[in-house]
């Protein structure tokens, strides 16, 4: 009996990032008897790779021009059967949450090497998620719906994610961006974007109660 139109498909194209690397990724999942269907530069080749190939998953890399998030939602529409695996250079909490929203089925942290790559795009292929330990807590976090929370900043009442008013917490403790990316197992880079964007709702919330103020 012929099952090859039921039988999942083990092809694979790669999206993004320098083209050593994505010949490197290339050779490693070729030895784990993966075909690579094709290797390209962005999201909308990717795609339409995924779909003239029948891809069973497109890895894309998370500089991939334009944005992992974009590249994770251009195959989704073009290739909707297709897993979808973001590899990144580190486990990025943010990122992952929004690649997931987008529709990716996993992310992947090159930190696992070449046999944890190989391990993640198996197990997608097989249609299950890819989430790695350290990113569990976040996806629970937001499954709960407890994300919000009136923090005061400067004598501003903010709202804030949970994970703002972690690293926030800290701060006021006199904790360095550094110790803090330790102690919640966050990049040093992601504890940075949270310090950038509870300034900038500060910001925001500044000009309106100056403008209160004025007419009261």
């Amino acid at each position: 009996m012929d099952t090859s139109k039921t039988s999942p498909s083990r092809t694979v194209v790669l999206a993004g990032g320098h083209s050593l690397v994505r010949a490197a990724r290339r050779s490693v999942l070729e030895r784990a008897g993966l075909d690579v269907a094709a290797d390209v530069e962005d999201a909308s080749r990717g795609a339409k790779a995924a779909e003239l190939y029948g891809a069973g998953l497109v890895l894309v890399d998370s500089g991939i021009p334009g944005g992992c998030v974009l590249a994770v939602r251009c195959v989704a529409e073009r290739a909707p059967s297709a897993a979808v695996l973001v590899v990144s250079a580190e486990l990025d909490q943010d990122r992952l949450l929004a690649a997931v929203r987008a529709g990716a089925d996993g992310f992947v942290p090159e930190t696992l090497g070449a046999s944890g790559l190989v391990r993640a795009v198996e197990v997608a292929l097989r249609g299950d998620a890819v989430i790695p330990r350290a990113g569990v807590g976040t996806l629970i976090e937001q499954l709960r719906g407890g994300t919000q929370e009136q923090t005061s900043v400067d004598g501003l009442a903010l709202q804030l994610t949970r994970r703002e008013a972690d690293v926030m917490a800290r701060m006021r403790k006199g904790m360095t961006p550094k110790q803090i990316a330790f102690e919640l197992d966050l990049s040093a880079v992601t504890v940075r974007r949270h310090l950038s964007s509870v300034a900038r709702k500060a910001r925001q919330a500044r000009p309106l109660t100056l403008a209160l103020e004025s007419t009261s």
